[in-house]
């Protein structure tokens, strides 16, 4: 239950002079640096921790958060412009906002992104705010084989939505897979696939990988065309046409509400996050289109699943590592280190100890949703000029921009080769028809099935009927084989035709 007097305390804790100006410089910094290739949240938020030694522990968490809720909005400003997702939670962004910016509907796409980015935050925090202890404790069902289970019907979720080929879907995972096993495995110690090459001995750098597949294919497509933008529909930086994508997202009251549930779900699940989030809410938002709904040639809807459960998990992330410690993702871990420099250990003693604190950041994080609003809207309509700079200029900028981006991420020449190879390989995809979003996800989750998958073995080789025993692990599977029964139907009926 709520215990309001606590509350009251907290919010008491946010009327200080430093509390605006942590929400505002955080805000403002998060967006700029998720609107710029190769820059993480996670690099962000490591740089500016040694600074917030000298501020009280909460307003240092607050500037945090306000970072990380920045960033993740921001990584969908060039998802949308460019097909460049600034980060890897928005790459689900692109399949529908960018169709939308070179119909010359990109102040309408950024209005949606920004509402649904608000609303999914604001949602995910009020969830936070009341049920976070049973949020916490249903997390901890979930094992080595749970999360197994997961990512499998995940996976297989996205591919019944190509409905080109599931065959080329699958295999575009599994490559996928295999590139993820590239680097030092977790549980053997052993490298694989490194090539002698010091930069691939952590694997391949998912951000990299995932800005080349998106960027390179659109930087050489759009050097044929004057422009991005192809229609007429509003100008460069119409700011009524944006505040119109605003008020059609709030309209969307089903799919935002879905996607911020999803969001905030998975986002209780360590290492699945804003990607896996955001795309299992467009996949969702997609399986139940009506007649005439276009998923992934501009439809409204999309942006508006994508980024509402892209924002959300960051209040289920924020309620694992409060309530059990546990960091859900790169961002949170640094989170995590702003907790432990101001003397606080997240985890159950949390609440015990510092209730009024934690009920003082949880009010902050929703106080910072109405300032994202109105920064976002600001800095988006400034940002989408670019879909109106010629070609002949932008493409060349925006490839020293990226090798430029791929080379600080870590320091390493490699890393400009791994991006613009990987851009090939999206080229190379999308021309033959496979699926870079399977890809894009047989790479993210692979590492993750390759741990899950070895303690899954080691549990249950012995006895794996006790899987059975398992009600998680039973939906999951059963939902899983459903899928693939739905889509050798689907083929079965198609040849009969």
């Amino acid at each position: 239950m709520l215990d309001f007097d606590l509350i009251a305390e907290g919010a008491s804790l946010l009327w200080t002079w430093q509390m605006p100006l942590a929400i505002f410089g955080g805000m403002l910094l998060g967006l700029v640096i998720g609107a710029i290739p190769g820059m993480t949240a996670a690099l962000g938020l490591a740089a500016i921790l040694p600074l917030t030694f000298q501020l009280d522990a909460l307003t240092a968490l607050v500037l945090m958060t306000s970072v990380y809720t920045g960033s993740l909005t921001g990584g969908g400003f060039l998802a949308i412009l460019i097909n460049t997702p600034g980060t890897p939670g928005a790459a689900a962004t692109t399949f529908d906002g960018y169709p939308m910016a070179k119909a010359g509907r990109q102040n309408e796409a950024l209005g949606l992104q920004i509402a649904a980015s608000v609303i999914g935050g604001a949602i995910s925090y009020l969830i936070l705010l009341v049920f976070i202890q049973p949020m916490a404790q249903f997390a901890l069902l979930f094992g080595s084989a749970e999360m197994l289970f997961l990512t499998i019907f995940v996976m297989l979720l996205i591919a019944t939505l190509q409905r080109r080929s599931f065959a080329r879907t699958i295999f575009a995972g599994l490559i996928g897979l295999l590139l993820s096993t590239i680097g030092t495995s977790v549980t053997t110690g052993v490298a694989r696939g490194t090539l002698g090459l010091d930069a691939l001995e952590d694997g391949l750098p998912i951000i990299l990988s995932v800005i080349g597949m998106f960027a390179i294919p659109e930087l050489i497509s759009i050097v044929a065309r004057p422009s991005i933008a192809t229609g007429t529909q509003g100008s460069s930086s119409d700011l009524r046409a944006l505040l119109r994508g605003v008020r059609q997202a709030t309209r969307e009251v089903g799919t935002w509400l879905r996607g911020s549930l999803i969001g905030t779900f998975i986002g209780l699940l360590p290492a699945a996050g804003a990607t896996i989030a955001s795309l299992l809410s467009y996949a969702t938002a997609s399986k139940r289109a009506r007649p005439g709904d276009r998923f992934g040639e501009g439809e409204p809807k999309g942006v508006v699943a994508a980024e509402s459960a892209n924002n959300a998990s960051e209040g289920g992330a924020m309620a694992i590592l409060m309530s059990l410690g546990i960091p859900g993702s790169a961002s949170t871990a640094v989170i995590s280190g702003a907790f432990l420099l101001h003397g606080l250990v997240p985890g159950p003693r949390l609440f015990i100890d510092n209730g009024v604190m934690v009920y003082g950041l949880i009010l902050g994080n929703l106080a910072q949703m109405a300032v994202l609003g109105l920064f976002a809207v600001v800095v988006a309509s400034q940002v989408a000029r670019i879909v109106t700079v010629p070609s002949r200029l932008l493409a060349p900028v925006l490839a020293i921009i990226l090798a430029l981006g791929a080379y600080s991420y870590r320091g390493y020449w490699e890393d400009i080769v791994i991006t613009f190879l990987f851009g090939l390989i999206g080229y190379f995809f999308r021309r033959h028809h496979f699926t870079l979003i399977s890809l894009m996800i047989g790479l993210f989750l692979g590492r993750q099935i390759d741990e899950d998958f070895v303690r899954f073995v080691i549990l249950y080789s012995d006895d794996p009927a006790a899987l059975l025993s398992k009600p998680i692990v039973a939906v999951f599977a059963i939902l899983s084989l459903g899928l693939l029964l739905w889509q050798v139907r689907s083929a079965w009926r198609s040849e009969r035709r």
